[in-house]
Formats: structure tokens, sequence, C-alpha cells
């Protein structure tokens, strides 16, 4: 994240573009030739607006701790805008790509978005209440260039006994803000937020464990979080962060959730679920250096359901990661291990997905001016009755056309054994899934991406 404001002029472009997108699409139903004046008009208001907003603007702080933790993962605020002692920040991806891909079906090209990191779109918030305290908030979109698509699908409510719970709100509606979307405080205890947020394991798989572990084809992210079931991103949960001491800080996450309103076990379908479903926590240890980072991980959830016939309760869901990296100079490498289990209520004979594996990567990266090389080895040993192992590999270039412009092509495998069916994924295209066992998934992407 970046600590320093940018110059005047660039904050007047980003937020001036965004606010035309913006405005572009309300207008959709309009004359061209009314929607053209109609948008000088409001770009002639905003101007004077920005103007007055940026001409008080203080030296730029940093957000929050926890915004700083996420740089690889949520992306980075450019324009920046402080009003009556509130400090707003707007920041995106923007990703465009042409793949092709074989998942079993023959070669398929593809126009897509998210190859080198998803496409996104976000906000931060910070308000100071004192000199040491802050209240901090966040929002981030998942877009989809290709289709104009935000967020996910609609979200599945959670159980009620006819009385309502964080599940009550009327309709089902868009998922907008997947990605994240928290709220909280921050000061010289650290940083305390509750919302839809990123677990410190993930953030140690992708950052901390891979040179590029958010996208490209082969990166490691994209199987590693399987064992045990590891929490990527939470609902209903409350994430710590505490201060750095001689390099070291800790990241500790809980979740309430489904937040199920049951009173019993709840048939659900072919499931069923108790008041418990969701249920855990995810703890972290960070220590950063100059040279050498590292992270030590685990947690410990409840599943969301169990199979109706066979299983007898909640499986529960556990592991252990640890990952570093560290930089040579010429190169960086970067590397992690991962074990856990999914056990329990009947689960290893029954659903038995990874009930018992473990995966470790190694990956490098080497910088040369503005060209970038990389490569990643992933192996997941699956341990469990359906014996579905697989490895990967990926070989990565981009070329820095700008500092936060880039443009990139990646080749990735994923070499399944007999009985694995592996999808080969990126940072956000659709991609075909693997339908018939034993089958390497292939494919090459090449795109640009950039942030704002």
């Amino acid at each position: 994240m970046k600590k320093s404001s940018k110059n005047l002029l660039n904050r007047r472009v980003v937020v001036c573009a965004v606010s035309a997108t913006f405005g572009l699409t309300a207008m959709a139903s309009a004359s061209a030739e009314t929607e053209v004046e109609d948008l000088k008009r409001e770009l002639a208001a905003q101007r004077q607006l920005i103007d007055k907003l940026l001409a008080g603007q203080e030296s730029q702080k940093q957000i929050n701790s926890k915004v700083e933790s996420q740089v690889a993962a949520a992306g980075k605020p450019s324009s920046m805008v402080t009003a009556s002692g509130v400090t707003f920040g707007f920041y995106g991806i923007a990703d465009v790509n042409v793949t092709s891909m074989n998942s079993g079906f023959g070669s398929k090209v593809t126009y897509g978005s998210g190859g080198f990191s998803s496409s996104r779109l976000g906000f931060t918030i910070s308000k100071p209440i004192n000199d040491d305290l802050k209240a901090v908030a966040l929002g981030e979109a998942g877009l989809l260039y290709d289709t104009g698509t935000a967020g996910n699908a609609s979200v599945t409510n959670g159980i009620n006994n006819t009385s309502p719970s964080s599940g009550g709100q009327a309709g089902t509606g868009p998922q907008l803000f997947s990605r994240q979307m928290y709220a909280g405080l921050s000061g010289n205890f650290g940083t305390a937020t509750i919302g839809r947020q990123y677990t410190g394991s993930y953030l140690a798989a992708v950052a901390t464990g891979a040179a590029k572990g958010d996208g490209l084809f082969g990166y490691s992210g994209s199987i590693t979080p399987l064992i045990g079931g590891m929490p990527t991103r939470l609902n209903n949960s409350i994430v710590y962060i505490t201060p750095k001491v001689k390099g070291f800080y800790g990241y500790f996450t809980g979740t309430s959730g489904s937040e199920n309103n049951v009173n019993a076990p709840t048939a659900v379908g072919t499931a069923t679920t108790t008041d418990k479903a969701g249920r855990g926590y995810d703890l972290g240890i960070f220590y950063t250096n100059n040279a050498f980072n590292a992270a030590l991980t685990t947690w410990n959830l409840n599943n969301a359901s169990w199979a109706s016939a066979g299983e007898s309760g909640l499986a529960n869901k556990t592991g252990w990661q640890f990952a570093a990296n560290y930089d040579f100079g010429v190169i960086r490498l970067y590397g992690n291990v991962v074990s856990g289990t999914i056990s329990g209520g009947n689960y290893e004979n029954v659903s038995k997905t990874l009930s018992s594996a473990h995966a470790g990567s190694l990956s490098f990266l080497i910088p040369f001016g503005k060209h970038n090389f990389s490569a990643t080895y992933t192996k997941l040993v699956d341990e469990s009755i359906l014996n579905k192992s697989a490895n990967l590999v990926g070989v990565s270039y981009w070329y820095d056309l700008l500092k936060d412009a880039k443009l990139y092509v990646s080749y990735g495998k994923m070499q399944n054994n007999a009985n694995a069916t592996y999808s080969l994924a990126d940072g956000g295209n659709l991609v075909g899934n693997v339908t018939k066992p034993g089958f390497d998934p292939s494919g090459v992407v090449a795109g640009v991406n950039f942030a704002f």
C-alpha cells in the first residue's frame, strides 16, 4: 500500500474517470447527445467539488494496518480524498486477456478477465476518533470485464426458525462485495474488524509462500487451500491484528459460522445442518524482514453440513501451514507446506474428499529491470480413500509497461493422477471443468493488467 500521496493531477484524473464510468451507467437509457451534455455538466460540478476537497488535504497517512497486511490480495488505494476528517480511498484492478485451454474437450480460445489477478473495484474509509484511535472500513467487489458481471451469485442465507438472524434481510440478491467487506477500529492496540474478511492462512498461502499466489496459470494458491478446508475468506468473522513487535505480529480470525437459528439438526436438501455449522477460528503468526519473511498458521472450523445418508454430524476441518520467502537479490525464493484433515461424523467414509491430505509448493521470481520471470511447482498428496493427488506446474513472464501496468503471458499444466479431476485456474477467468479422471488440463493466457 502506498503511504504517500500521488500528485494532485493524478488524483483528479483517477477520480474523474471513476465518476465518468458510474455517470455513463446511470444515463444508459438517454440519447447519445443528451448523455454527452449531461455528462459535461456533471463532470464540471464534480471537478469543482474535488478541487474543494483536495485543497485542504492533509499529507497521506496509512489507512490501517489491516489493509497494509493484505496488499498482495486486496489491491492498493491510489486516489485519496480527505474531507471533514474522513479519508476516502478508491482503488481497483483491470485485467483483460486471451486464453487458450484444453480441459478435456479440445483447445478452447476465450477472451476473459482476471488472468494476472482478479479484476476488482474497492474503497477504503478512515475516520480519526482521537490521537490514538480511528474507525476504518473497506469494501471490495469482484468484477469481470468480459461480461460486466460484479460480485458473486446469490448468497445462501442461514436457516431460521421463523425469526430473523443475519439471514433475515429481505431477498437474496447478488453478493456485490464478494471479495471483502468489513469495518472496525484501529489504534495502538492493533486493528479489530468485523465482516467478510481474508484469513491469515490464505494471506500466508498466496503472499508469503508464493511468488505470484493470486493469479497466472499454475499458481499454488489455486490448490493448496484445498488442504484441510483451509479458510480463505470468512463471513460473519472478527479479525484482530496485533501491533508489530520486532518484526512479529499476530493475525487472529474467529467466525460464528453460518449463524443458523435452529434448535435441532435441520434438513437442507440431502444434507443436515445445525446452529454450529461453519463455526471456528484461524490463527496466524507472521514475521517480516527486508530479506526474510515467514508465517505459521493453523485453523479449526466445523463443516457447513453433513450428508444425511451415512454421516452422523458436522465434520471438523483442521490444518496447519508454514510459509516463507527469502530475497537473494537476483532471485527471490518462496515456499509453503500445508497439512490438514476433514474428519468426524463418519465424513472419512462417506463424503471422503481430502479427509487427510498435505501439499507443498516452491516458486521463484527473477526481476530484471522491467522484466519478470517466475515459475511454480506444487504437489498435492491425497491420503483419503478417494486418492486424488496431483502436481501443478506454471511458468510466467510479465513486463512492466508502467509501475502499475503490466503485459503478461503464462503457461500452466495440472497433472492429475488416475482418480483426480482438478481444473487449471488463473486469477479470475472462467475455466473449463475437468470431468474425465486422469486428464491433465493445460493452457496459455496472455493479457494486460493495470492497477488504479
